[in-house]
């Protein structure tokens, strides 16, 4: 599957995203250059920072999950003209 951009404006959209993709059989990855961190971890995620845009690798084949995921997170990805308040 093709990375999808994701970017968490706030700690409550980082623990959020988390709580959504937590209890899925399949490794969530987060990418930020070349640094790769779980995506189940709310420490992982703190780490990078807000307001950066992650590249989200979902590690399954099974696409009704990977849409189910997409739409349980559909907060935090990001669209072209998104706007970030700061």
């Amino acid at each position: 599957m093709e990375p999808i951009k994701v970017i968490f404006q706030s700690m409550e959209d980082c623990q959020k995203f988390v709580i959504a993709v937590e209890n899925y059989p399949f490794n969530i990855d987060l990418q930020s250059g070349r640094q790769i961190i779980d995506g189940k971890s709310i420490l992982g995620i703190l780490g990078f920072g807000l307001y950066r845009t992650l590249d989200l690798r979902l590690h399954t084949d099974d696409e009704k999950l990977a849409e189910e995921i997409l739409n349980k997170i559909e907060f935090c990805i990001c669209r072209e003209n998104m706007s970030i308040a700061i």
